[in-house]
């Protein structure tokens, strides 16, 4: 039975200089639950994750206890592990940081590779490599004055996870809202959804497509709510689309999360998450697809969707 290495950020000691009252904490739970749990179902894989001392909670005999931010790094501890599956923000680099460490020590990892982390964490520079394909992407920009941008903008983190910061605002007050690492986006009116997705080397599996219920909020676009698994929306259409971006991002690999805006029969791309998404929660419910083991048995598994749905809210 080979051992993975889970350190999931918020739970797993990344936040040991700040308190724990991060807005992201739930989803945090939610999915080092999921994983464990998938872990512990699994024939081929045992786990361990990396936990915050606080957080006794969580505690279990799969926790390694993390008191100091070294103990993320302690190789002689990592190179015990057949895997290490990191679910960290994109946010000040955190993601990419510790991916090009587990890269430099030469740990296997259960994620893409640094350099499409970095073209999928940089919302300007994955607006420009994917334009350059071809395939259907949010117009993005960092010029107020731009000619790509309409009467209504979103202003958004560059470097941004999930809604960190997404505001609606007229193109005339842009001046007021926009600032240095942040980007600006034509507000193209459409229904929000998200693709799970496990992606190997030679070939992917389209795992779910979720609904994602946003509101606005005092001009902020917020998430409240996830339908996992929903219809076959332009399914043809959606597969076809992800074959584009693995053609054109060969170095993606695990699990992956592309956010998509339908509008009509249009589809746009919105980012791609590299990193594992609050969305694998609702897999197994939906699919009974332990996400686990698509490690060893990916190739069997088929791109079909059934109707089962599961509905995640932000107030479990």
């Amino acid at each position: 039975m080979k051992k993975i290495l889970i350190y999931e950020y918020f739970t797993g000691g990344g936040l040991l200089n700040e308190d724990l009252s991060s807005d992201l904490m739930l989803e945090a739970r939610m999915m080092l639950s999921t994983l464990i749990e998938s872990c512990d179902r699994s024939k081929s894989f045992d786990c361990n994750y990396f936990l915050d001392y606080r957080l006794k909670d969580l505690y279990s005999d799969k926790a390694i206890v993390i008191h100091a931010d070294k103990d993320l790094y302690d190789l002689s501890l990592i190179k015990e592990y057949d895997y290490v599956l990191p679910i960290l923000p994109e946010t000040n680099s955190n993601l990419l940081s510790y991916v090009k460490f587990l890269e430099k020590n030469n740990i296997k990892k259960i994620i893409s590779n640094s350099e499409t982390i970095k073209t999928c964490s940089d919302k300007l520079l994955f607006y420009k490599y994917l334009h350059k394909y071809s395939i259907p992407v949010i117009p993005t920009c960092d010029n107020i004055n731009s000619k790509i941008l309409s009467n209504k903008c979103i202003i958004k983190d560059r470097y941004g996870a999930g809604c960190s910061y997404v505001r609606v605002t007229d193109k005339s007050d842009l001046s007021k809202h926009y600032a240095k690492d942040r980007v600006i986006q034509p507000l193209i009116k459409g229904d929000s959804y998200s693709l799970s997705i496990f992606f190997a080397k030679s070939n992917y599996r389209l795992l779910t497509i979720n609904r994602q219920h946003t509101v606005i909020e005092k001009n902020m676009i917020k998430l409240k709510c996830l339908s996992i698994n929903v219809n076959k929306i332009l399914y043809s259409r959606i597969l076809s689309i992800i074959s584009e971006v693995h053609n054109s991002l060969p170095g993606l690999f695990g699990f992956i999360g592309i956010d998509i805006l339908l509008k009509k029969n249009d589809i746009y791309i919105v980012e791609v998450n590299t990193r594992l998404t609050t969305s694998y929660v609702g897999v197994y419910k939906t699919i009974g697809c332990n996400i686990i083991d698509l490690l060893v048995n990916h190739k069997y598994i088929k791109n079909v969707i059934t109707s089962r749905e599961y509905c995640l809210s932000n107030n479990e």
